[in-house]
């Protein structure tokens, strides 16, 4: 295999018929249009726009009773979400009956059905990374060929099966990648892989519109795309599902079983792993034996959890199955193996895709019996686990409460109102304001991977993550329970919104916002958007209940809604010095109230029953954040995407993107806020560091997040200090060891992806809303910070057995606990706020999210411990 693909991708002999194709026995119906001529162009030869891709999937629903499309959604940026059905003409009058049987299969208490009748559900999903452009490609083909034949075998396949085909699961990163590509191709193809063709730019299409990763985004569900994408897969639930990606150059091709035991998932029965991937593999190698492409199986990826669109179907009964192809990355690059050329890529990922619904139409009482197995297991190991139900939620965090359980209801999870106070793992949780969650469901396993710590491994050599927990990001109090009698009623199936507005009517003096809630955030920006005065509590203090009617243009909650205790980060809004007359305030706090769902309580006196007053120097005034993000080469995509998403999503807060590149041209003074996230910041001179000293010297706040927080204390921003490094030790060693277990023992010195517990300073102003010291960190660095320089300085500390859930060595959990995870270090009139960690990993780490957002809101306010005398000048 000395050439991979002919360079002239752009001769006929690359059409459809000629090389695609060039086996395939029977004719094809003419009045189908190959993509090419659809296109104008041959397959492999131009980078396929995502629309153009739709265009042809509507047109062959046009043309066809054997194809149907429908639209799941919407990405960010207005780009249809897609799925396109393949069955025969009469499957296709039946598709709704045929789902309906479908998801009987899921539901243990239902009659077994007739496998011979029920089609098997076979998911085709391409491109979730959007540089990885082959398979959108393979897609084409592979709906042309799955129309237009006129295969005996074909008509089998559609007879036997619904095969649902995903064109581009991240269609804004693969429209990004195709332009680039594009741009950049040459004719003839250049295949040095220095050429800017196979080099794409800061951030590159592999990410969504927000630079996350949608293919770990499958159990957190923090994006639209992926939350179109599961309600289509719980309405289906594949029996077989392909996930396609591309790998490196000089790789060839990849398909699963995966490593027997230590990338798999211990939740899984193994039937899934040694007989349903094993008996699809068959047909993957017989695939590309006939073209003559090398591969390779178990090794490398992994299926421990359930956030990748390879895995999760495995914990719904299916089978996830990753496919990889060495990837052109263009149209033509030189690799180990010779040169890849894009139609090479292109071809093996239609061969195996069509192998897949050859092998489960041929093995399909196999997949079905399987799936209706599974749910029925489900229920027998929930049995043998201790954990028979979970309690959740947060009295004072009912937004944060409803947003975890509506995430619960995307996974088709089961769970109930509590309606009884009750007290467990040292918590209280209300009736109305919590909801348990019974281990004995079918969905046991999903269940188990949201709520449970995970810290035994078969191996120690990791390709993600190995902590995934989502009730530890939530960071929602939560406690396990011994048994399901809490589980009583009926299930949830719609969550009413929270009701927020005005409590106590309009008020001629002031109206107060507690911190606690999640959404309080959403509120205060809304009103800084609107130009509205507020202010901060340093203290709690407590209020006597106001006793008023509500008035005009307010929504007045009832009498019993309306707070007396307001905790420190409590928001005030004076009436008195507003730029709105007193009615437009009311109108405004109502409207937000109610967007929000939160509730501003409206005071006649500033005099309080408890704590400190109204007209404290303890409560600060706040200013609009003015927030600049360095995006750009060198820095992480995703972590900045994650950033930008956070202060877009949660505060609706216009972010300023600087380029690093183009730093030398800012004018620092417009910005009260700067983040860096993690990455490389060695292209910043001494120049723009000096000046970045001097706007933090003169009250400007600098955010920084793992390697970002290296970085500026080795630039002297910061009097603080690093710990040893956590990374690696890559210094020479005089113990022999054998060379094959270099990766064993290499990988035991990383730093996965797993969970922590840290120690939080709940008064400090990044501490605000929370009333438990105790929280969840994700870690999946190195960077370790020593404890701040003053006593009031570390905001966060590791605790002294800080492990939760995931892998992390014996010798590097020695270094990470009691290190620092925030510290904060006053500058001048300024700050510097160092986050060891990512605190918004993937854009569903709430608990640590809003302490970076709690950074950007109140970081004006850290300089001075509370309690101490503030002057003129800092008031």
């Amino acid at each position: 295999m000395a050439l991979l693909g002919s360079l002239a991708v752009t001769e006929p002999t690359l059409a459809q018929s000629s090389y695609y194709f060039a086996d395939h026995k029977a004719a094809f119906d003419p009045a189908i249009p190959t993509p090419e001529q659809f296109l104008g162009y041959p397959i492999g030869s131009h980078f396929t726009r995502y629309d153009r891709i739709v265009d042809y999937l509507k047109e062959l629903d046009r043309l066809s009773d054997k194809v149907s499309l429908q639209p799941i959604g919407k990405t960010y940026e207005e780009r249809p979400q897609v799925i396109a059905f393949f069955t025969s003409a009469p499957n296709q009058k039946n598709l709704e009956t045929i789902r309906q049987q479908h998801l009987q299969l899921a539901d243990p208490k239902a009659s077994a059905p007739s496998y011979g009748a029920l089609p098997v559900v076979v998911h085709l999903a391409y491109t979730v990374h959007g540089n990885e452009s082959s398979s959108s490609e393979a897609a084409l083909l592979t709906a042309y060929y799955l129309t237009a034949s006129t295969s005996p075998d074909v008509a089998r396949w559609l007879s036997e099966a619904v095969v649902t085909l995903d064109p581009a699961e991240n269609p804004d990163g693969r429209d990004r990648a195709t332009q680039w590509f594009n741009q950049h191709k040459s004719v003839p193809p250049v295949t040095d892989p220095l050429d800017r063709e196979h080099n794409e730019g800061w951030p590159n299409g592999r990410f969504n519109h927000y630079l996350n990763d949608l293919n770990r985004d499958w159990l957190p569900l923090a994006h639209v795309e992926s939350r179109n994408r599961m309600k289509f897969h719980q309405d289906w639930l594949p029996n077989v599902m392909i996930d396609f990606h591309e790998m490196g150059t000089s790789s060839t091709y990849y398909f699963e079983p995966s490593k027997p035991f230590s990338t798999e998932n211990d939740l899984i029965p193994r039937a899934t792993y040694d007989v349903l991937n094993v008996r699809l593999a068959r047909y993957f190698a017989r695939a590309l034996d006939g073209i003559g492409s090398l591969y390779w199986t178990k090794e490398q990826f992994d299926n421990l959890s359930p956030i990748y669109g390879s895995t999760y179907p495995d914990f719904t009964g299916g089978v996830g199955v990753t496919f990889e192809v060495g990837s052109s990355r263009g149209l033509a690059q030189e690799g180990s193996n010779g040169v890849v050329t894009f139609p090479f890529t292109i071809r093996n990922h239609l061969r195996t895709g069509l192998a897949a619904v050859q092998g489960a139409v041929e093995e399909k009482e196999l997949y079905l019996r399987h799936q209706r197995d599974f749910f029925a297991s489900a229920l027998t190991d929930a049995q043998k686990f201790p954990t028979k139900s979970y309690v959740f939620g947060a009295a004072a965090d009912p937004n944060l409460t409803n947003r975890f359980a509506d995430l619960l209801l995307r996974h088709n999870i089961r769970f109930y109102d509590l309606k009884q106070t009750t007290s467990a793992g040292g918590k209280t949780f209300e009736p109305g304001r919590a909801y348990v969650v019974p281990t004995a469901q079918p969905n046991y396993r999903l269940v188990h991977s949201i709520f449970e710590e995970v810290t035994t491994f078969h191996d120690s050599v990791f390709y993600d993550v190995t902590g995934w927990s989502l009730i530890h990001g939530y960071g929602l109090p939560y406690a396990k329970l011994k048994d399901a009698a809490l589980a009583t009623g009926e299930p949830i199936r719609t969550l009413k919104p929270v009701q927020g507005g005005l409590a106590g009517g309009p008020s001629p003096y002031a109206y107060l916002l507690n911190w606690s809630d999640y959404h309080s955030s959403k509120a205060l920006t809304a009103l800084q958007q609107a130009g509205v005065l507020t202010k901060v509590a340093l203290k709690s203090f407590s209020i006597n209940p106001p006793n008023r009617p509500g008035g005009s243009g307010a929504q007045s909650l009832p009498r019993e809604s309306i707070q007396t205790d307001f905790q420190a980060g409590s928001i005030v809004i004076p009436v008195a010095g507003q730029k709105l007359t007193a009615d437009s305030l009311v109108s405004l706090l109502s409207s937000v109230g109610q967007r929000t769902g939160v509730t501003f309580t409206g005071v006649s006196t500033g005099f309080n029953a408890k704590g400190i007053d109204l007209g404290s120097n303890n409560i600060r005034a706040l200013r609009k954040p003015e927030v600049a993000l360095l995006a750009g080469p060198g820095v992480n995509p995703s972590e900045a995407g994650e950033v930008w998403f956070l202060l877009s999503d949660q505060l609706n807060l216009p972010v300023s993107k600087l380029d690093p590149g183009n730093l030398n041209r800012v004018d620092w003074n417009r910005y009260n806020t700067v983040v860096l996230v993690g990455g490389q910041y060695n292209s910043l001179d001494k120049a723009l560091v000096s000046k970045l000293k001097s706007w933090v010297e003169n009250g400007g706040t600098l955010i920084t997040t793992k390697t970002a927080s290296e970085w500026a204390v080795r630039q002297g921003l910061t009097r603080e200090n690093l710990l040893a490094s956590a990374r690696p030790d890559t210094s020479r060693s005089t113990e022999r060891a054998d060379f094959g277990r270099v990766a064993e023992r290499e990988g035991t010195k990383a730093v996965a992806g797993s969970i922590y517990t840290a120690d939080l300073d709940i008064t400090h102003p990044i501490g605000f809303g929370l009333s438990d010291r105790r929280i969840f960190v994700f870690r999946n660095g190195t960077t370790l910070l020593k404890s701040g320089s003053s006593p009031y300085n570390t905001v966060a500390k590791y605790s002294p057995n800080s492990l939760v859930s995931g892998y992390v060595s014996k010798e590097n959990l020695k270094k990470i606990n009691n290190s620092a995870a925030i510290v904060v270090s006053p500058e001048g009139q300024g700050r510097v706020v160092l986050f060891a960690d990512n605190p918004a990993f993937r854009s569903y780490w709430h608990g640590t999210s809003r302490l970076f957002l709690n950074a950007v809101l109140f970081g004006p306010l850290v300089n001075t411990p509370v309690g101490l005398p503030i002057s003129e000048e800092e008031n």
